[in-house]
């Protein structure tokens, strides 16, 4: 009876270590990187976006960048611009963000004086890029999302 006894009581801590101390946190999905426009400032000279960024993925994040682009218009619709806008946050660098917690870009594009009166670009649908690593443990891997501001914001 006693063999049993402690043959139970090995099995319930192996079962309790192997399914209650798991460090996984699940699979890193960036969809559960959330992006919302707090505000837009429209005048003939420039644009201003505020725009909060909320980490809903069980996992921090470290050394992030937000960038916006206006795109560049095509024949057939649009290509991507390689001049970019970077966003600024009241943080120092590197801009870490934890699970849970939202942090706010503020990102000023002064079109007049950068892109003149440029017919060429899509100033109504601005594309954003969000680059940065997420800790696994100790590890940190890279990551980074890239669309259209309308599409991925919710």
């Amino acid at each position: 009876m006693k063999k049993r006894d402690l043959s139970l009581i090995a099995l319930f801590m192996l079962i309790g270590t192997i399914f209650g101390c798991s460090a996984n946190k699940g699979e890193f999905d960036d969809k559960n990187i959330i992006f919302n426009v707090i505000k837009t400032e429209t005048a003939t000279e420039n644009k201003f976006y505020k725009i909060e960024i909320s980490n809903e993925t069980g996992f921090d994040l470290t050394h992030l960048t937000f960038n916006l682009s206006y795109p560049i218009k095509t024949s057939n619709g649009s290509k991507s611009n390689p001049y970019v806008v970077e966003g600024k946050t009241d943080d120092i660098r590197p801009i870490n963000l934890k699970s849970g917690e939202p942090i706010t870009f503020s990102i000023y594009t002064p079109i007049q004086e950068v892109f003149a009166n440029s017919n060429l670009l899509d100033f109504e649908n601005p594309d954003i890029e969000l680059e940065g690593y997420f800790k696994e443990g100790q590890e940190e891997i890279q990551f980074g999302i890239y669309g259209g501001l309308s599409v991925l914001v919710n």
